[in-house]
């Protein structure tokens, strides 16, 4: 009896020593998110601010500046012509005014940021998105493995294990976006005219992230994609490929509950041909039967597409529908993940650049304008995504 009594006690005891080695594996893993949240807060709110322009940001012109640039005549451009030869006092990297390079600051273009959220598909799904970055690299935690849990025998302790950290390094990259101008739009533009342009420039340069977000190949200075980030899970569908379907979104769901990743800011991101051949999905692809009745009724609330995915999804005309495997050639990829574990990284703000004699401008009258931001994508945990890249569109 008392062999018995000792040997449940020293099981108690095992156990009790595995039940806080878990939680000690918890605790970390909510510290490092918590640091992360953190960083994201303490970051996108903080600009460096150019001392005594902050009331005046609004004022800032693109027009004024791009004119004043391409005559050098400032005199219409005194407020812009402050804003240049402050930031670069603060940024001495920046191309001098002889290279046609001017740095314009993140607090200057107001909301440009918050426009570049609302036009991003990543974004608006919950990626983590830092702003004003400073220095090279940013490096952001991560938990790479954890503490093992053992059986013993009677009074035997488990074996020892590490908890163990790794890291995220975002490094800045350029991306730009330009946009061709007529003079004479130029010349004689308004300021609602100057909004449209600002909104285009801003909305190419997010749609390129989102570009390289989803299916950037990491080479050539071009972030690495969850297409081609190692270790994301995948669901295959066929040797030629097939139709999509309910079920295959389970599955991808199901990839991320396997590796308890099933947590964050879930979502889908495909190609609107994706979701037509959801909602034209039929009873009698489950059922077997010959009816043809709509699984989801149509010409009704995009709810019941919904409540059917289990997740919320947006779509981009920029994801590939020509993919090819085997006998198929009309594939496309269906994205699937914790968007709260996609990191986008924005270093200072914007450097903008004008010419009327590049290329054919000089022929065709036009003023070309160029913007650049240094921005990185990284994946935090690849385990937080999963890929269909075989569904065919019809």
């Amino acid at each position: 009896m008392e062999e018995i009594k000792k040997m449940l006690e020293g099981t108690k005891a095992s156990i009790e020593k595995v039940g806080s080695t878990v939680e000690v594996i918890e605790q970390n893993q909510k510290a490092l998110d918590t640091r992360l949240v953190d960083l994201e807060v303490r970051m996108n709110p903080r600009f460096s601010r150019i001392s005594g322009l902050e009331e005046e940001a609004k004022n800032f012109s693109f027009f004024r500046a791009v004119k004043a640039i391409i005559t050098n005549d400032w005199s219409n451009a005194g407020f812009e012509r402050e804003v240049f030869a402050e930031a670069r006092k603060r940024a001495m990297s920046v191309g001098e005014d002889t290279s046609m390079g001017y740095f314009v600051p993140g607090e200057i273009l107001a909301g440009y940021i918050e426009l570049l959220r609302a036009e991003l598909v990543v974004a608006k799904l919950g990626a983590t998105v830092l702003s004003d970055l400073k220095g090279v690299p940013i490096q952001i935690p991560k938990l790479t493995g954890g503490p093992a849990g053992y059986w013993v025998t009677e009074n035997t302790a488990p074996t020892e294990s590490t908890l163990t950290t790794g890291q995220v390094n975002l490094s800045p990259k350029k991306v730009g976006a330009l946009v061709k101008l007529s003079n004479e739009l130029l010349k004689w533009s308004n300021p609602s005219v100057e909004g449209i342009i600002r909104e285009q420039l801003f909305m190419e340069i997010a749609e390129t992230i989102d570009k390289a977000a989803l299916r950037g190949s990491g080479d050539n200075f071009e972030p690495c994609g969850i297409a081609n980030v190692t270790g994301i899970n995948t669901v295959t569908i066929g040797a030629n490929g097939g139709a999509p379907t309910f079920d295959l979104l389970y599955d991808m769901q199901y990839e991320l509950q396997h590796d308890n990743a099933y947590r964050g800011n879930l979502g889908y991101v495909f190609h609107p041909a994706i979701r037509r051949r959801l909602i034209k999905q039929k009873v009698a692809q489950y059922s077997g039967d010959t009816g043809g009745d709509y699984i989801i009724t149509p010409m009704v609330s995009d709810q019941q597409l919904l409540n059917w995915m289990g997740h919320p999804y947006q779509m981009t005309t920029h994801l590939p529908i020509d993919l090819t495997k085997g006998d198929s050639t009309n594939c496309a990829e269906i994205f699937f993940g914790n968007w709260k574990d996609m990191l986008i990284g924005f270093w200072g703000g914007v450097e903008l650049m004008a010419s009327k004699e590049t290329s054919t401008a000089f022929q065709t009258d036009q003023t070309w304008i160029r913007i650049f931001q240094e921005v990185d994508v990284q994946v935090r945990h690849a385990e937080s995504f999963c890929l269909i890249n075989d569904a065919t569109i019809a």
